[in-house]
């Protein structure tokens, strides 16, 4: 039974090195959370800036179209004049002529500002692509990082699952099958160590008569608080010497 209680303590620091290393490849780095976070947002902003420049790029396509159907009919309006005979008509056609003008150059100015917007656009674009490229760089090499670094600890626990079954092969399976249901609902933890007669699973105080037969070490006992496998500090560890009362 000592040999399956020592090869138990042996396995449980096995498996909470691989439940160490299981959390270390959950966390994702920091770095790698900024840099996701920083490329997702510029490309939000660079997709909304190119539909807003196609949205202008389609007004100025529109805008090109009404000022050739103003400048059109201005021609046409203005070849007309030699075919007017009285003054009245003369002048209105004039007059005609003159807002068809006005008209023009709003849509002219209105355009200019459209292509001066579009050109500031493209600019911004550029500028934003550029930015785009290098955290997408910066995500690539934090990428190849922590994909290096998830495989070195996949490694580790390759190393530690092997030396885990050379353990578990030789501890009797009913207990095996206790510790390892005991430690999936405890955190990871199906063992513990009792010390002054407190559980070091829970930090509950065991009843001293329970206390008294676990220093027998005869059988396999639970702690009543947390049903943890427990076993006496002092048999297992005997470098680890319990404190003693001080005297007053």
């Amino acid at each position: 039974m000592q040999e399956d209680i020592a090869r138990l303590i042996e396995l449980q620091k096995i498996d909470l090195e691989i439940l160490k290393l299981e959390k270390a490849i959950a966390e994702t780095p920091q770095s790698l959370i900024k840099a996701r976070k920083n490329s997702e947002i510029l490309n939000q902003k660079l997709s909304l800036l190119k539909q807003d420049i196609e949205e202008k790029e389609k007004q100025k396509s529109l805008f090109e179209e009404e000022l050739q159907e103003e400048q059109k009919r201005l021609k046409q309006t203005q070849a007309r004049l030699t075919q007017i005979r009285g003054s009245r008509d003369y002048q209105v056609l004039l007059r005609e002529i003159e807002e068809m003008k006005r008209t023009i150059r709003q849509k002219e100015e209105e355009l200019l500002k459209l292509m001066e917007e579009l050109e500031n656009l493209h600019k911004d674009r550029e500028k934003l692509e550029e930015e785009a490229q290098s955290l997408k760089s910066l995500l690539e090499e934090e990428t190849q990082k922590f994909d290096k670094y998830c495989e070195e600890i996949n490694i580790q626990k390759q190393s530690l699952l092997e030396k885990r079954a050379q353990i578990s092969a030789k501890i009797s399976s009913g207990i095996l099958k206790k510790y390892d249901l005991i430690r999936q609902r405890k955190g990871g933890i199906g063992i513990s160590a009792v010390e002054n007669g407190v559980c070091e699973g829970c930090f509950m105080a065991i009843p001293p008569q329970l206390f008294n037969e676990l220093q027998k070490d005869n059988r396999y006992y639970e702690c009543p608080h947390c049903k943890r496998l427990i076993y006496y500090k002092r048999i297992y560890h005997p470098e680890e010497k319990e404190a003693l009362p001080q005297e007053k």
